[in-house]
């Protein structure tokens, strides 16, 4: 398998491609990591491995090669319905400069990269397997973004394409089970999967993981 960094429209990039392989998955992670987060890169290889697709995980506005320097830490108030149209864009340029390789097919996302997958997919036809784990409406830990509840409804409203699996934990305090139940059931037809795993927002079982995996391998 190949590896490489990248620079798309001046987005930094990682790109796992094995050999062979004739679509991309879309790989979003989570907040205060980057594309170069061990945890990510080392998950992101792992789907490149299982699934044969194309894996790009590129860093988010604000993030990882994107950080402005002298950045002060924490997010802005509702930072991320600020950032969501720009992160869309990112994404279908993204994929569009990988079409070489075969279209996007695929869109797995971890807290941060949940909430920007669900609005970058809603624009992207071609991607028939989403996985948003440990995503959902983002409420607690003092995060206020009234603005950002709206779309990403409005976006679940738009998944009536993709099958889709929401993996989440019962003891999430970023995502709540009340509002993961929310967008789930905003998502219309019957092609969706929820699932609650034993933990806190960072602690994803093996299990967990193995799900997703197989998930996308199984509608890809």
């Amino acid at each position: 398998m190949r590896e490489e960094r990248v620079e798309i429209d001046d987005v930094p990039a990682r790109l796992y491609e094995p050999e062979g392989a004739t679509g991309v998955l879309l790989f979003g992670h989570g907040g205060a990591h980057s594309k170069d987060s061990e945890r990510f890169v080392r998950l992101a290889r792992l789907f490149a491995e299982r699934t044969g697709l194309a894996v790009v995980c590129i860093d988010a506005v604000d993030h990882g090669e994107r950080k402005p320097e002298g950045a002060s830490a924490g997010l802005p108030r509702r930072w991320h319905s600020g950032a969501t149209e720009q992160m869309v864009l990112d994404w279908k340029r993204t994929a569009d400069a990988l079409s070489r390789i075969g279209p996007a097919v695929a869109y797995v996302g971890f807290s941060m990269g949940a909430i920007f997958g669900a609005p970058t997919v809603a624009t992207m036809p071609s991607v028939r397997a989403v996985v948003l784990f440990v995503g959902g409406i983002p409420t607690g830990m003092g995060i206020d973004d009234p603005p950002l509840r709206e779309s990403l409804l409005e976006a679940a409203a738009m998944l009536d394409g993709p099958h889709v699996l929401m993996v989440n934990m019962t003891q999430d305090d970023i995502f709540l089970t009340e509002d993961t139940h929310t967008f789930f059931d905003s998502i219309p037809g019957r092609r969706k999967q929820l699932t609650f795993w034993e933990g806190g927002h960072d602690e994803w079982p093996t299990e967990a993981i193995e799900q997703s995996v197989a998930f996308i391998i199984e509608r890809t």
